[in-house]
């Protein structure tokens, strides 16, 4: 999958064109993926779950882990 960075501020319509240019390759993908690169495609488009996911990692990375022992409680 192709990660699409902008560089300042993008204007709405290039934005949107871009937008419209990723579904579009998604709609052609999709009969070639299977269901773990669906699951992992729509993980990768939740952004509230990719925001958690980062901040574990970054918490992780500095050594701020819980127990396991601890979560299961």
């Amino acid at each position: 999958m192709t990660k699409v960075k902008f560089q300042g501020k993008p204007s709405s319509s290039l934005a949107f064109r871009e937008a419209q240019e990723a579904v579009v390759k998604i709609k052609t993908l999709k009969p070639l993926l299977s269901s773990k690169d669906e699951e992992t495609l729509a993980i990768l488009v939740d952004k509230g779950l990719m925001t958690h996911l980062n901040k574990s990692l970054r918490e992780a990375e500095a050594g701020k882990t819980e127990p396991l022992e601890n979560i299961l409680k």
